[in-house]
């Protein structure tokens, strides 16, 4: 009776871990970080201020590992819409669109030409207005990605029944800065780093349970944190270090000057930079 309860037990387990989805799950929007809710929950500007972003360039280098690379990279290529989201969602900045610019150049041509040639629709008939300068331009990277920058697990085993967990993080940073348009200069800068974690659990048991017979099973599953999600934490993270930073510098300041010991300014004014160990 022993035998049987541990070989059924085996198979509860087994198919509670290991059991796929019975259906892909619907579309939804994309869940977010803490990060997210900081970012949207700022105090709100004096003035917002027009922003362009061009290119957030991947600086890494790194590609998936084989055989699972097919030579894609290790980070997503999706970092500048990233920051003009995160920049729209802040409140304190109204992002220009520059990424597909020669795309808005083209269709404002060819209602030039059309208004031109009287064929023009009717909710295109009044003229262009030139397109708004931006006060401040936004660059940055991804400075790094860095694999297995730590990585350890556990386990134990008796009489043939066992377990074990392994965990492996990564890491990526993020870099950003403001720039002036009418000087060039650099008014504010900022790097930020996320961890990745990745983290497998299993479970099996080995034991002859009669002459000749074995019972043998194994469960697991293993997570991994969407590096998507990460990416894009760091990113928001760094919005509000450089909205935070420019306050402080009195580069651009709030509605409500109370507002600036709020507590999410005043938790992030406060986080120390990490010595690297």
């Amino acid at each position: 009776m022993r035998r049987f309860f541990l070989f059924i037990s085996v198979l509860l387990l087994s198919g509670c871990l290991t059991a796929p989805p019975k259906q892909a799950a619907k579309p939804t929007l994309m869940p977010r970080a803490q990060s997210y809710q900081d970012l949207t929950h700022l105090p709100e500007p004096a003035g917002k201020l027009f922003v362009s972003v061009y290119n957030i360039q991947d600086e890494t280098g790194q590609f998936k590992p084989y055989p699972a690379s097919n030579f894609s990279t290790a980070v997503p290529q999706s970092a500048t819409a990233m920051l003009v989201s995160a920049l729209k969602d802040s409140g304190w900045f109204i992002p220009l669109e520059r990424q597909g610019l020669q795309n808005l150049l083209n269709e404002r041509k060819i209602i030039r030409a059309a208004q031109e040639n009287g064929t023009a629709a009717v909710n295109n008939q009044r003229q262009l207005s030139s397109l708004v300068a931006a006060n401040v331009l936004i660059e940055g990277s991804i400075i790094g990605y860095e694999s297995n920058v730590k990585s350890g697990g556990a386990g134990a085993r008796f009489f043939g029944i066992g377990a074990s967990t392994q965990y492996q993080l990564d890491q990526i940073a993020v870099n950003l800065r403001v720039v002036d348009v009418n000087t060039g200069q650099v008014l504010s800068s900022v790097n930020t780093s996320k961890t990745i974690l990745s983290y497998e659990v299993q479970a099996g048991v080995f034991r002859y349970i009669d002459y000749q017979r074995l019972l043998e099973g194994e469960i697991g599953y293993t997570t991994n944190e969407p590096v998507m999600l990460c990416v894009m934490s760091a990113i928001e993270t760094g919005v509000i270090y450089l909205v935070n930073d420019g306050i402080t510098r009195n580069l651009w300041s709030l509605k409500n000057p109370k507002d600036v010991s709020s507590p999410i300014l005043e938790r992030y004014k406060n986080t120390i930079v990490p010595i690297a160990s």
